[in-house]
């Protein structure tokens, strides 16, 4: 357990160096939103609002897994879930792996006195979920933190480079599904750490019942570097993975067309409402941020962060013409 603790540390030190960003771009670059000098309404009428999972949010934002069972995950944990609860945008905590072991772990996830956001999803490896005792393991953590449901990471790529990983996914579609039948009505939304979708993974996790896809497509953070900055043994190895993966605009555009009518949350190198704004855009549900809201927590301005995102989505949906930010579509690119 203390292992897992230290290697928790290590990734909160190293997540927000920019040595360990992504060599390639999240494809958002090339998207352009129209502007429409006319926008034909008040900015404040613009409305924000989104249903994700079920939940009503204030914003079509989600805050992506960060961290848990390290003495520096509880403050930062309780910044988070404030910012959250006070802008009333989705939570997704961290890896949950560290609080099966030990429960009284349960502090670093859920702080004493921690507001509660309108959608609060746990967190789980893939690897946990495959093999017998998966689904029941996925209930436990989801009751342990009161969540009202599931996020399943999948990592192969850093299993594979890290030293101490577990790259072991045979039966992981079998877990999810068994996941999503043992947690049912409770939704089950599935993600990549940062390396995009396949349009073929993205039909089985459709076909498995999942309740929402994360795409997190390449751009953003590099988990393979990360752990190559941590032990010089992945270093060499990882190297030749700094562009990995498939760019979020490529990603969100493949999962839209493999499944047409799942929710679909866009991550990777997402930086700022108005990237959320193309995001939603080109048909994703919300938007998912780690980075630089981990950067904002550790120097407690959370919440401010989440505001100034707020307000420039807000202006970005009001000057490509649209009345709301879920009704952005492609009509709004140029």
């Amino acid at each position: 357990m203390a292992r897992v603790s230290e290697r928790k540390a290590d990734h909160l030190r190293i997540a927000t160096e920019p040595a360990v960003q992504h060599d390639g771009r999240s494809g958002l670059d090339g998207v352009r939103l129209r502007h429409r000098a006319l926008p034909g309404r008040d900015l404040d009428a613009v409305s924000l609002r989104t249903r994700l999972c079920g939940r009503a949010l204030d914003a079509p934002l989600v805050i992506s897994a960060m961290t848990g069972g390290t003495a520096e995950a509880e403050a930062i944990n309780r910044r988070l879930l404030r910012a959250a609860a006070e802008h009333r945008i989705a939570l997704v905590l961290g890896s949950g792996r560290r609080l099966l072991q030990d429960e009284a772990a349960l502090r670093t996830y859920r702080p004493d006195g921690g507001e509660r956001p309108p959608l609060l999803l746990a967190n789980l490896g893939a690897a946990q979920l495959a093999g017998r005792g998966g689904a029941s393991d996925a209930e436990r953590l989801v009751d342990l933190l009161d969540a009202d449901g599931l996020s399943v990471h999948l990592n192969p790529l850093q299993e594979a480079v890290q030293p101490e990983g577990e790259p072991h996914f045979a039966g992981v579609l079998e877990g999810i599904t068994a996941a999503v039948a043992r947690l049912a009505p409770r939704p089950v939304v599935v993600k990549e750490v940062g390396f995009g979708l396949d349009f073929d993974d993205v039909a089985a996790l459709r076909d498995a019942g999942v309740a929402a896809l994360d795409v997190a497509g390449a751009g953003g953070t590099n988990w393979a570097l990360i752990e190559g900055r941590r032990d010089a043994r992945a270093g060499e190895v990882a190297a030749a993975f700094s562009g990995w993966g498939t760019p979020t605009a490529e990603a969100l555009a493949d999962a839209r067309a493999a499944a047409p009518g799942l929710p679909l949350i866009a991550s990777g190198g997402i930086r700022d409402g108005v990237d959320v704004a193309k995001c939603l855009a080109l048909g994703a549900t919300a938007a998912g941020l780690a980075a630089p809201l981990l950067a904002a927590a550790q120097a407690d301005r959370a919440g401010d962060a989440i505001a100034v995102l707020i307000r420039q989505l807000r202006i970005a949906t009001w000057l490509a013409g649209a009345p709301s930010a879920q009704e952005l579509g492609r009509e709004h690119l140029r």
